[in-house]
């Protein structure tokens, strides 16, 4: 198969558990089961439960076994997860359907990161990823676009019937991949680095905040006074300007390196996050969440391409391992949005979103040594 096929099949595959993830955050403004921000909590945490169990196993077994196999196994289950998301009568439901989700989306990011460290050289792969990593942004702005509308016309089940229908499809494209390749690698699975544990830390640390902003800034949009369609699009402008960022990611990589892009970006985010909660009109949080988005997309090819880098032929388990610590980050953080919500309100969440930003990218900048 063709190198850049490859990329956009990995890269819609990750789009797939990233949008289903992000979807509830939108659709449960408009669900029949009238969910409260304890229930949206709960929801979102299960997600990430299900989702950071499988985070080790997966870097394993993508290094031990071909991973077209695991990779198509996880959009199956999330195809099935998204199904019983749509169909759900009940909360408890919703909150089953949630966990399994997380399960099978959990499989697709250590597997694909594997696939493409697979393919592709060293010198080659920043580009890769940037390309791969196209993912993220495009799928906060289809959501922000289409999903308030979708909810509003169609129903809010209709938008995980669609997440079940393609997820399906491109489970089976995953026949196409050389099922032999990843067999080549030794069964010796050694975390060792030091580097693996600073990128862990310092990145849970930023997903902590990330999260909370990406499930909870549509409410927050909402809470100011944007209607929902212009909600929606101050929502995907948090990564609009993400998708050129994510293309030319790569290239800034390789000319200023790994540690100086992660440390750099994160202090502007960090910095643009607090300034949500002392900009409140509809032209600044635009502008914002313009700089935002374009920022933010830097970081997530930076991150990827670090733990390609450290981990080597053992890509697959340095990114579950890595990945199970930021992607952990999703279980606390709306844990905690809902109780600063509740006790302190949306404008201290972004100011300690902010600070908790900046604190990882000061671990990047003293710590890491690549």
């Amino acid at each position: 198969m063709k190198k850049w096929l490859i990329v956009f099949i990995s890269s819609l595959s990750f789009f797939l558990s990233y949008f289903s993830r992000i979807a509830w955050s939108i659709v449960s403004v408009y669900s029949s089961l009238k969910p409260t921000v304890v229930a949206d909590g709960i929801i979102f945490s299960l997600f990430f439960a299900g989702y950071i169990i499988v985070q080790i196993p997966a870097g394993l077994l993508s290094d031990l076994f071909p991973p077209r196999n695991i990779g198509l196994l996880s959009l199956v289950g999330l195809s099935i997860s998204s199904f019983l998301s749509g169909v759900a009568n009940s909360i408890v439901i919703e909150y089953i359907a949630s966990l399994l989700m997380g399960l099978s989306a959990g499989w697709i990011y250590p597997v694909t990161i594997k696939i493409l460290s697979l393919n592709f050289s060293r010198s080659e792969l920043p580009i890769a990823i940037g390309y791969y990593s196209l993912a993220w942004p495009l799928s906060i702005v289809i959501a922000g676009l289409i999903l308030p509308y979708i909810s509003i016309n169609l129903g809010w089940r209709f938008s995980y019937y669609l997440i079940a229908i393609i997820s399906f499809v491109t489970a089976l494209t995953y026949l196409s991949f050389d099922k032999k390749r990843g067999e080549k690698l030794k069964r010796e699975i050694v975390v060792k680095d030091k580097n693996v544990i600073i990128v862990s830390l310092a990145g849970f640390m930023f997903f902590l905040a990330y999260w909370i902003i990406t499930l909870y800034a549509y409410k927050y949009f909402l809470f100011i006074g944007l209607n929902d369609y212009i909600a929606g699009f101050a929502y995907s402008l948090l990564a609009l300007a993400g998708i050129p960022s994510t293309i030319i990611a790569g290239y800034i990589i390789k000319k200023i390196g790994v540690k100086l892009t992660l440390s750099s970006c994160e202090l502007f985010y960090g910095l643009l996050t607090i300034l949500l909660s002392f900009f409140i009109s509809s032209i600044s949080i635009m502008i914002i969440s313009t700089f935002m988005g374009f920022i933010r997309f830097i970081i997530t090819p930076a991150n990827s391409t670090a733990v390609s880098i450290i981990g080597g032929k053992k890509a697959g388990s340095v990114t579950g391992f890595a990945n199970f610590f930021w992607q952990s980050s999703g279980i606390i953080a709306p844990l905690v949005a809902s109780f600063v919500i509740l006790s302190f309100g949306y404008f201290f969440l972004w100011i300690l979103s902010g600070i908790i930003i900046l604190i990882s990218s000061l671990m990047y900048f003293t710590l890491l040594k690549i």
